[in-house]
């Protein structure tokens, strides 16, 4: 479900199905407003929610923000904490 004023679309990170959806000049602030939705961690949240105010000179286009996005959470994902996190998730846990 899209809230009021904004856009969305699906992005296929990795492994990842995430909601992207966006506004520009939101509440008249100047700003583009970003939300990222997924069912699983990502590396930029632990609650697969994540809220990203960008300046709105930022995009032109839809694509901008998918090719915005995903450097965001590539850059992310370079952390030791994310690479820790799926190499747990790729292992089978007991306890």
């Amino acid at each position: 479900m899209t809230e009021e004023g904004y856009t969305a679309f699906t992005l296929h990170w990795q492994d990842f199905t995430i909601t992207v959806e966006y506004q520009a000049n939101w509440l008249n602030s100047g700003h583009w407003h970003l939300q990222l939705r997924c069912d699983e961690r990502l590396p930029v949240t632990e609650t697969g929610y994540r809220s990203i105010f960008v300046p709105e000179a930022s995009f032109a286009d839809e694509d901008e923000i998918r090719a915005f996005v995903t450097t965001y959470l590539d850059e992310a994902a370079q952390s030791k904490a994310w690479q820790a996190h799926l190499e747990d998730r790729r292992q089978m846990k007991l306890f």
